[in-house]
């Protein structure tokens, strides 16, 4: 009888383990500001409008996009996996789409004459062909994103396009059904 007893203790005991374990968490950190830049006007910020871009010419960025994040506070072993979703407004040229950290706030100001270094490793593309919804797996940006800024710190998505792509997302300022999103699963 005692056997069956301490089986039964064993038993509810990996049982309430393994649940405990399974149990992952959403969370999608609030998107506090974005801005594009664009290196035809240099000393001019885009915080305020209804759309972001991102192009290049050339295999060479003329236009980049910046979404700041609320802290991290997960870290890079506890994410298991995490999602981008942006509304594609228009696509005047598609192509290749690359996610970069700023292991910082970027602010709604910045210029292409003044805007901060992003990472030089590529965390995440998306061939993107047309317009809609889009999701990239943004897995690496997120642990990326933990490791640099695991003490709350807040972070931001640096978006680049390649080759010579040229794409417009909804941004902060235009509809609340086309923001975008970043959400990832950590236990």
């Amino acid at each position: 009888m005692r056997k069956h007893a301490m089986l039964a203790i064993i038993v509810m005991a990996c049982i309430a383990l393994l649940s405990g374990s399974a149990g992952a968490a959403k969370i999608s950190p609030a998107l506090l500001t974005d801005t594009y830049t664009d290196a035809e006007k240099e000393d001019q910020s885009f915080g305020e409008e209804s759309i972001l871009w991102v192009s290049s010419q050339s295999g060479k960025p003329v236009r980049v996009a910046y979404l700041s994040f609320a802290g991290m506070t997960t870290l890079p072993q506890q994410i298991s996996s995490a999602s981008l979703k942006m509304y594609v407004k228009e696509v005047e040229r598609p192509g290749k789409v690359s996610l970069y950290l700023y292991d910082n706030a970027a602010m709604d100001t910045i210029t292409w004459m003044d805007q901060p270094e992003y990472g030089r490793e590529a965390l995440g593309s998306l061939d993107i062909q047309e317009t809609g919804w889009q999701s990239w797996d943004a897995t690496d940006f997120m642990k990326k994103a933990a490791e640099e800024c695991s003490e709350g710190c807040p972070f931001s998505l640096v978006l680049v396009a390649e080759g010579d792509a040229s794409i417009s997302f909804a941004s902060l300022e235009g509809s609340a059904e086309e923001k975008a999103t970043l959400v990832y699963e950590a236990s």
